[in-house]
């Protein structure tokens, strides 16, 4: 997997195993139910646009980490105002690629050092969960 800031091609690598918590809770459309006074249910519904959540996380003790230089990398891109990333997908079973913001609303970035103590060189690992929202591509 890799992060891609679209702004310049740079490109960050994500190691294998952060899992795509939310993948499944996306909602594509919209609902709303409403009753007429005579009790006949009216239903308007319409396609979302953009908007899905992408929260990627480090699952286990094993998988899904992230080293300290490629964390800081991220921390400095999700500081930029109107930026546009692409997270691509390197998996033989699935090659998406979203256009994403990251998700300040919901805490884009929350980091852990593997150990439990200060880290000590830019090799060390974190468990990471990094939260993006899908939109549409502005270029």
């Amino acid at each position: 997997m890799r992060l891609l800031r679209k702004a310049t091609n740079e490109t960050v690598l994500l190691e294998n195993g952060f899992l795509f918590s939310d993948e499944f809770n996306w909602k594509p459309v919209e609902q709303n139910q409403e009753y007429s006074v005579d009790g006949t249910l009216i239903v308007q519904e319409g396609k979302k646009k953009s908007g899905r959540p992408i929260t990627l996380l480090s699952k286990t003790e094993k998988q899904g980490w992230i080293k300290r230089a490629v964390l800081s990398v991220i921390q400095d891109w999700s500081a930029l105002q109107d930026e546009q990333f692409t997270l691509v997908f390197e998996y033989p079973h699935d090659t998406r690629q979203f256009n994403v913001i990251f998700n300040h609303a919901d805490g884009a970035i929350e980091a852990d050092p593997v150990r439990g103590v200060p880290a000590i060189s830019d090799g060390d690992f974190y468990r990471a969960t990094l939260r993006f929202i899908e939109v549409p591509d502005a270029s």
